[in-house]
């Protein structure tokens, strides 16, 4: 493992120099700093932590902190399952909550004693996974993906297989298609809805026709969007979730409301694990392995952390695939519009 002494030759400069700066010393320049961290990055190097040897990644949360979700709890497990293989364990950190203001992510890494990280992100939180990379420190993102020179992804391809989820609504007869994502957007869910509008258009239905929910993702959520999509004047005959949580959520209140899927109600559903199995009737889902992208994740950033910076894997894109179960059906011949309080009326065919 690279030595301090390493550092410091690397960065031009004294061993005690390169103390000061991981210590955050205010008594070095922001130049010397920047170069000491550089140095630090490029070799590999970190400090021991409480008189033994650092051996953590850590999984940071640039975005609402989400390990309930299906999706969160599958990542942690294939995490888990890739640790036995290598001698790294797995912390969850919280830069917000206790990274210094003047202290760079490197240097709140250093003092965690944390030698790379896997950054679960949003949209929102694509600035923190910019600076981290800008520092060169070993980092993948999971749960989103973007264009960026340095930056390392691994995810699932969602886009082809959410466009043949929506082809196959169209086939059966289905023109009024709704879709529900969650209410903060990553890479994923971009690519869904992207998916579904390049379909909607191409078969010549208009988007301004369509309901789009952005809802949080929670079970519950799943009972409201369904009482939302039945209630309106004109309701969908079909609907999109790009949540399993959610989706769940809607089978099971679809009993309650006495709505039969897919007589009345065609459903697609996302599914990280196997939670498509554990609804009646059996979910069509757009499908992902979650664990397998969480270990993956975790044994690519092993590989940078040992190999060094100057060694970046490819990004690792998974597959995806469409699975036809129980919930879609052909265009409802009578189409239904259930009121909050359960009135049933019965509309002109779909």
């Amino acid at each position: 493992m690279p030595t301090i002494r390493q550092v410091a030759e690397h960065a031009n400069v004294s061993i005690a120099t390169v103390s000061r700066v991981i210590n955050n010393s205010s008594s070095v320049t922001q130049e010397i700093r920047t170069k000491v961290l550089e140095a630090v990055n490029r070799c590999g190097y970190v400090p021991n932590v409480s008189r033994r040897s650092t051996s953590f990644l850590g999984l940071i949360y640039t975005g609402p902190f989400a390990l309930g979700s299906t999706y969160d709890m599958s990542l942690v497990e294939g995490m888990g399952q890739a640790m036995t293989g290598v001698e790294l364990d797995l912390v969850i950190l919280d830069p917000t909550r206790d990274r210094g203001s003047d202290e760079t992510y490197t240097q709140y890494f250093l003092r965690k004693g944390i030698r790379g990280v896997i950054l679960r992100s949003t949209v929102e939180g694509r600035k923190v996974c910019k600076q981290i990379a800008e520092e060169n420190f070993p980092a993948i993102v999971v749960g989103d993906h973007f264009d960026h020179p340095t930056l390392n992804f691994v995810y699932a391809d969602s886009f082809t297989t959410s466009k043949q989820a929506i082809e196959h609504l169209i086939s059966l007869g289905h023109r009024k298609i709704a879709f529900a994502a969650n209410e903060f957007d990553d890479g994923d869910h971009v690519d869904r809805y992207r998916a579904y509008v390049e379909v909607l258009d191409r078969n010549g239905i208009p988007l301004e026709n369509s309901l789009v929910f952005r809802i949080p993702a929670h079970r519950p959520d799943g009972a409201q969007l369904l009482r939302s999509l039945m209630s309106v004047p004109n309701p969908p005959t079909a609907v999109y979730i790009t949540d399993p949580s959610v989706a769940v959520g809607l089978l099971n209140e679809a009993h309650s409301m006495r709505l039969n899927i897919p007589r009345e109600l065609s459903v697609v559903g996302f599914d990280d694990r196997d939670m498509r199995d554990f609804v009646y009737p059996k979910m069509t889902s757009v499908c992902q392995d979650a664990n397998k992208l969480g270990s993956v994740a975790f044994l690519q950033l092993a590989k940078m952390v040992d190999n060094g910076m100057s060694q970046r894997p490819d990004d690792r894109i998974e597959t995806s695939w469409f699975e036809i179960n129980g919930t879609t059906g052909r265009i409802p011949e009578e189409q239904v519009r259930v009121l909050p309080d359960g009135t049933r009326i019965r509309l002109d065919s779909a």
